[in-house]
């Protein structure tokens, strides 16, 4: 049985206990319904609200691997270990595993998000280490997503469930520029100020970059912080606009911020005694989950909707470390500890009281 530890914020942590032994496990993508997926060692799994892991099944001939993203219905993506390479494959909510086809002369391929229709976005790589971005349809049919002239490499980095997506792309100078690919794999890049790649994609079609927001209509915003703190790398973007990510005050400290669709940031400080922050994930109503740094020691933490820092709980026998994930209701926080007994690193779930 689990042994939470009630904390006075709202929130009670789980232990997400490993499938044998003292192994490891990680916790990386938890949907509305609180299935949370990961791996425990090198084994794919989910967990349920009580923290107890379900071996996802493997394709014959593949030795383990890590389940990634799930959706809303349960379909849930990832990668499996086959030999010296990764092979992308899905888990459909009755449990069965199915293997995602890869184009013709590639060696390997990971998946790396599922959308609310079941299709999955995902890398494939050609000898040589050539890597190229595709998607797979919810009936298992693969898009192929095209290259800027040159045909250099592309790397997918999320998609919105009107099969959209983002990501980089190189150019024939092989300079990385951020594009957005169409569901028929059409690419464009985006408006200046163009950056490196695009990192996040709404419904709505905002488009997260590097400190910048691309909107459908052509419009950008730029996400800055000044005098406060210098923006630097932005991560993630609510349905409604709202971006967090983190930059550097003026004397180098680490600092989260939370963006609001017109770029208006709010610094999201750290815990009191604290001295930097970083944040990375927010759900619909604003909530902000990351960590809080002093020297020498770090904690999970969450941010209210009014940018007030609470420490989150650990469970016992495990050190919390860092909350990573927050489903968009705001349920379920996921992040990761340190269990000495074991000398492992534990996942985390923590569920609101």
């Amino acid at each position: 049985m689990p042994d939470p530890m009630p904390e006075g914020t709202g929130f009670t942590a789980v232990s997400l206990r490993p499938l044998s032994g003292g192994e490891g496990t990680g916790a990386y993508c938890v949907n509305d319904a609180g299935v949370i997926v990961g791996e425990s060692g090198s084994r794919p799994v989910c967990w349920d609200r009580d923290g107890d892991p379900t071996p996802l099944p493997i394709l014959d001939g593949c030795s383990g691997g890590r389940a990634v993203s799930v959706n809303a219905e349960g379909v849930i993506a990832g990668s499996l270990h086959a030999g010296e390479h990764l092979r992308p494959v899905c888990w459909r909510p009755d449990g069965r595993v199915r293997a995602l086809e890869l184009p013709a002369g590639a060696v390997s391929g990971t998946a790396c998000r599922v959308n609310a229709r079941g299709s999955v976005l995902g890398n494939a790589m050609w000898p040589g280490y050539r890597w190229r971005a595709l998607r797979w349809e919810p009936g298992g049919e693969t898009v192929e997503l095209a290259a800027l002239p040159g045909d250099g490499e592309t790397q997918g980095q999320d998609l919105n469930g009107l099969d959209e997506v983002v990501g980089s792309a190189k150019n024939c100078s092989g300079v990385s520029t951020a594009v957005r690919w169409t569901p028929t794999g059409k690419i464009s890049t985006l408006p200046p100020p163009r950056r490196g790649t695009a990192c996040g994609i709404t419904d709505s079609g905002a488009i997260l970059g590097d400190g910048v927001v691309w909107n459908r209509d052509g419009g950008t915003v730029l996400l800055t912080g000044e005098p406060e703190f210098f923006a630097g790398q932005v991560v993630r973007t609510t349905g409604g606009g709202v971006a967090i990510g983190w930059g550097l005050t003026p004397d180098r400290r680490g600092i989260g911020a939370r963006w609001d669709r017109d770029g208006r940031p709010t610094v999201l400080r750290p815990l009191p005694s604290d001295v930097a922050s970083t944040c990375f994930d927010i759900d619909e109503a604003g909530t902000v989950v990351g960590e809080s740094v002093s020297r020498g020691t770090v904690r999970p933490v969450r941010w209210d909707a009014d940018a007030t820092p609470f420490a989150l709980p650990s469970p016992r026998g495990i050190t919390a470390i860092v909350a990573q994930h927050i489903n968009a209701s705001g349920t379920v926080i996921i992040g990761y500890g340190f269990a000495a007994e074991s000398s492992a690193y534990r996942g985390i779930a923590w569920h609101r009281s």
